[in-house]
């Protein structure tokens, strides 16, 4: 969820001096989650004790670096690329918050998870001096691909399991689905640029709307995932394709 909103943001926006260090900045924000996880104790507390050490020492050298990435982004950044680091930023520190609380793991902070690396797009864009369609269009669609990815794994799980989070999961996922479905196939067919964004998203609609009527098994979830991955690929070629 972090990768491709990168590429499309580098691609789309051009390198910059901004860019390249607002990457950093993201690159090793995600980087530290793993080593705070492990300092909290919530990987266990047998790995707290014999990684913990190791985790302060990373975690050390990704603040130091984010540092310095940010100083340059502060430096170089244009307006319009300080404006969406501001949503971005706030939305991370309620990430941030969430992950304190250990609630990144919940459905709704999931779902902020992908809104905050999908707004990452906007301000690569915008360091590297892009704008209007090209900075705006590509986010609603990388929220939706994510957000369908999130649904439709709550949904397989609850299926088979018939319990934990996301009951409402197993009927809202093959409606979220077909809507964009229906909205990227007019768009498409109508030429319409907000509705046209939506057909970017059709590989993920259409994965998602197989998976709701044929479930994968939970043990078969890591297959899912790179069928997703594929599908965001093709998201990408999608919004190169109506940004160009």
């Amino acid at each position: 969820m972090l990768v491709f909103p990168i590429a499309s943001g580098l691609v789309m926006g051009g390198l910059s001096w901004a860019a390249v260090a607002f990457t950093t900045l993201a690159v090793s924000g995600f980087l530290a989650h793993e080593s705070v996880l492990v300092v909290l104790g919530a990987r266990g507390e047998r790995i707290r004790s014999s990684e913990a050490s190791n985790a302060r020492r990373r975690l050390l050298r990704l603040s130091g670096g984010a540092v310095v990435a940010a100083g340059i982004f502060v430096v170089t950044a244009p307006a319009d690329a300080w404006h969406a680091a501001l949503l971005t930023g706030s939305l991370a520190v309620v990430v941030g918050v969430l992950l304190l609380a250990r609630k990144t793991k919940s459905i709704p902070g999931e779902l902020l998870v992908a809104a905050t690396f999908s707004s990452v797009h906007a301000v690569l864009t915008a360091a590297g001096g892009a704008g209007g369609r090209v900075m705006y269009l590509p986010v609603p669609a990388w929220v939706v691909s994510f957000t369908l990815a999130t649904l439709s794994v709550h949904a397989v799980k609850r299926r088979f399991k018939g319990r934990g989070p996301g009951r409402w999961t197993v009927a809202a996922t093959p409606i979220l689905a077909g809507a964009v479905t229906l909205l990227g196939v007019g768009g498409f067919a109508l030429g319409y640029p907000l509705w046209g964004g939506a057909a970017s998203v059709l590989p993920k609609a259409l994965a998602v709307l197989v998976l709701s009527v044929v479930p994968a098994n939970p043990r078969h979830l890591k297959r899912v995932g790179w069928t997703f991955v594929v599908a965001d690929a093709l998201t990408l070629g999608g919004l190169f394709w109506l940004v160009g």
